[in-house]
């Protein structure tokens, strides 16, 4: 069975490519499991831990001493190690898979795992990635609308946080190539306006047979108003945009600036600018980044003083969780 990830940046329609993907019988779906987020922690456990001599030698040879220690790397080596998280990731995508029957690709939407591409492929060599990018404008104003109503703490609602967070989803994505060739992208506007053929593409990249006569149904299948009237997405999931699209909702000054910070990217990718860019970095970005030094200092020192009080009243250090 084939494993697939769709990746990329949040609100860039993998909801709706995934919608789409998931009305062919041979292909099993599901999303933000956040799997391999929570693997990752362990991953950096093991790497942490990797020369500590703290497993005991069950052979119990000779007198108590450091020669009766091992090191985590001899006991459970790095490949072992790969192959332990790997049965518990490959054996959770086989379980969603066997639930379709005959499902050929299982598919995982969750566009933030293309920063966890490096440890998927170190625990599923043979997974796929499909990442859908969209125009990082539309991108922004799609986050600053959920965070106002249904995600009011998932997204970034400040042009600069936004272009970061775009920028940091885009290049961890399209360094993927880099590591496995079974990488396939597709911008979210050449899907909406040419659907049939974009969709073809896919299924012909994931080795499934689809039709011409299927892509079309499908794309009509999956039009907005039938996904608006999905209870299983949140209100306002899928958004009333006007014909404008982000250039009604995003002022000249906001736009300027995320086009400044995403220039390289932008015309990599094929999105033109719409301002004339800055000749220098603008003061608006300096002022915005010793705001955000000065609050994270602050967070830092109330998260120290939490784990001091902690300590001082319940005896045992604060630990938080991950990820």
């Amino acid at each position: 069975m084939k494993n697939v990830f769709i990746i990329g940046c949040p609100r860039s329609g993998s909801t709706w490519t995934t919608f789409m993907l998931s009305q062919h019988e041979r292909i099993a779906t599901f999303q933000h499991a956040m799997l391999f987020a929570y693997l990752a922690p362990l991953s950096r456990w093991y790497k942490n831990k990797v020369e500590s001599n703290f497993i005991l030698n069950p052979r119990g040879d000779g007198e108590q001493g450091d020669h009766n220690y091992l090191k985590l790397s001899d006991a459970v080596p790095l490949a072992e190690w790969n192959r332990l998280l790997g049965h518990v990731a490959g054996g959770f995508m086989e379980q969603v898979g066997n639930l379709r029957q005959d499902a050929a690709v299982v598919v995982d939407k969750t566009p933030e795992h293309g920063r966890h591409a490096q440890l998927i492929l170190d625990l599923l060599p043979d997974a796929h990635f499909l990442h859908i990018v969209r125009d990082p404008r539309a991108v922004f104003c799609s986050h600053r609308s959920a965070s106002r109503s249904w995600a009011r703490w998932d997204f970034p609602t400040h042009p600069i946080d936004g272009a970061r967070y775009w920028r940091e989803d885009v290049e961890a994505a399209m360094g993927i190539p880099e590591l496995t060739p079974n990488y396939h992208q597709v911008r979210y506007e050449d899907l909406r306006h040419n659907g049939p053929q974009e969709l073809g593409r896919i299924m012909q990249w994931l080795g499934v047979d689809a039709d011409k006569a299927w892509c079309v149904d499908t794309v009509a299948n999956s039009r907005k108003e039938k996904m608006r009237a999905n209870r299983a997405l949140p209100a306002e999931f899928v958004r009333k945009t006007k014909g404008g699209g982000w250039r009604d909702e995003l002022s000249a000054r906001d736009a300027r600036l995320m086009e400044y910070l995403l220039s390289d990217l932008m015309e990599r990718l094929g999105y033109e600018a719409s301002q004339r860019p800055y000749p220098s970095a603008p003061l608006r970005l300096g002022f915005h980044d010793r705001v955000r030094k000065a609050l994270a200092l602050l967070e830092r020192g109330a998260r120290r003083g939490t784990q001091l009080a902690h300590w001082r009243w319940v005896g045992r250090k604060l630990e938080w969780l991950e990820p």
